[in-house]
């Protein structure tokens, strides 16, 4: 059931909502974040309500000035133009202007004053960022309805004994990745003709030319792509135990990523009766499934940057550039919403067994983690990259794990309540301090960072180092930027 405007306020400030106390106040302000609603899913304006969600209200007799004001700003400030819809509510006898901004068609949107290339803007969870020459570029791509995956790749080496090879490659694969015998036998050979009708190769005047996929898929060097994993002692990267870099197809940097993860975890086991059980500390498929999403979804508009796989002592951390895809929010990705942006990969990688069910990943991912007694995966939102952080499990020789995973928190007391590398001091550092910031957050989400520290008694510069500590423990995390509220994983 859709929220009424009430509910929508007291929600607070999200991907697709933005509050502004008085229109003619930073007007640059509200139009960038025109602008960046029209770039993404679309979005909402409530004009006369406060940042901290309180209704103020327009006064009745400005209100049709505005209204005219709002839309002849966009009008002329904003190109291409903008569709955008324009009422009024009353809300406990105050009047707010709605200002719905739709997904637009024509992308990319920008500022006129700022040009088409500073002016773009797009949003990242609740604030409005410039976008980057790739997050532009791919706009412009959606717009005209294609997909820079399936662009033509024209310095790749492509000829029939590659395309016989390639077709062989993915027979392979898909046969290796299947469950069954009867699986395998259901699975059929990929031909030419079937790679043309994906879009991974197509004719020009007879001759094969290869799509930025092809190149993906061969291992192509005309649009290569890496892969870094480390190993780090600490949360942090200060210190590295080990670290390796991978090139070559799509397919082997998956491959490489999760045989490189499962080398570095803990192996250990649980009992269920008299019989012991051997595992992961982490689930070997789902942290897969990972792997595959980070190279799935992320951008290629700069292939040359690589995909991130860090393992420190109380997380793994999967990072991939380009942000979410258009329209897509980490709170989506959660519930099961798939937002597809390589379509001519995806199908290869369908075809592989690499991908199954569209949008039942992350799911899937969060059901098995919660038998292995461990948070759900924690997804950030950067401005142009996507993270995907889970936790891992310190004590895995005990059968407890599937139940709460108490024995497995992150230990507050590593330090002593002076020690330096803790980031704090005094009698509220420690475990103290950090539960006293999870309960406040817990009540008061929105809370600020000088208001923490006010109520812990501890400086602004103690209470971000712990803020940090627990975020890099999986224990909070902050969602839409610097208007954005706190949540207690």
């Amino acid at each position: 059931m859709p929220m009424n405007l009430k509910d929508e306020i007291v929600a607070g400030e999200s991907y697709s909502l933005e509050f502004k106390r008085v229109p003619n106040e930073e007007r640059e302000k509200y139009l960038k974040t025109v602008v960046a609603f029209a770039n993404g899913k679309g979005g909402r304006i409530l004009f006369g309500v406060a940042n901290d969600r309180t209704v103020v209200g327009i006064p009745n007799e400005c209100i049709f000035a505005e209204m005219d004001g709002i839309v002849n700003s966009i009008s002329d400030a904003c190109a291409p133009k903008i569709p955008v819809d324009l009422g009024v509510e009353n809300i406990d006898g105050k009047a707010v202007i709605v200002l719905d901004v739709l997904a637009g068609v024509h992308c990319p949107y920008y500022l006129k004053s700022k040009g088409n290339k500073d002016g773009v803007y797009v949003r990242v969870g609740a604030t409005t960022c410039v976008a980057d020459d790739a997050t532009r570029r791919e706009l412009a791509f959606l717009s005209e309805g294609r997909s820079f995956d399936g662009e033509s790749c024209p310095k790749a080496k492509i000829d029939d004994r590659r395309i016989k090879s390639l077709c062989a490659t993915m027979y392979r694969i898909a046969r290796k990745n299947c469950d069954t015998e009867e699986e395998r036998r259901t699975v059929k050979r990929v031909t030419p003709q079937q790679l043309e009708a994906w879009g991974v190769i197509s004719k020009v005047h007879g001759k094969w030319m290869g799509s930025n996929t092809y190149a993906l898929l061969t291992g192509d060097p005309a649009f290569a792509i890496r892969l870094k994993c480390g190993l780090f002692k600490g949360n942090d990267k200060a210190i590295f135990l080990d670290r390796r870099e991978f090139d070559g197809s799509v397919m082997s940097l998956i491959d490489g990523g999760i045989s490189y993860l499962l080398a570095k975890i803990n192996m250990g086991c649980y009992f269920k009766g008299a019989f012991r059980h051997d595992r992961y500390e982490l689930p070997p498929d789902e942290m897969r499934e990972l792997v595959i999403n980070a190279f799935a979804h992320r951008s290629y508009l700069e292939h040359d940057a690589p995909v991130f796989l860090a393992i420190y002592d109380n997380r793994v951390e999967i990072t991939s550039p380009g942000g979410l895809p258009r329209g897509q929010t980490a709170d989506r990705a959660l519930a099961g919403y798939s937002k597809i942006r390589n379509d001519v990969l995806a199908k290869a990688l369908n075809y592989m067994r690499y991908i199954e069910e569209w949008g039942s990943g992350l799911r899937r991912v969060n059901r098995v983690l919660a038998e292995y007694g461990i948070r759900p995966v924690a997804v950030d939102e950067a401005v142009f990259a996507t993270r995907m952080n889970v936790c891992r499990v310190t004590n895995p020789d005990n059968e407890g794990n599937r139940e709460g995973n108490k024995d497995n928190e992150p230990n507050e007391s590593t330090h002593g309540p002076n020690d330096p590398n803790d980031g704090t001091n005094g009698t509220n550092s420690g475990t103290n301090g950090a539960n006293q910031i999870i309960e406040c957050v817990r009540k008061t989400p929105s809370i600020s960072l000088d208001e923490l520290a006010e109520r812990i008694g501890v400086s602004r510069r103690t209470i971000v180092r712990m803020i940090d500590r627990l975020k890099k423990q999986c224990r909070i995390r902050r969602k839409g930027g610097t208007r954005g509220v706190w949540e207690v994983l």
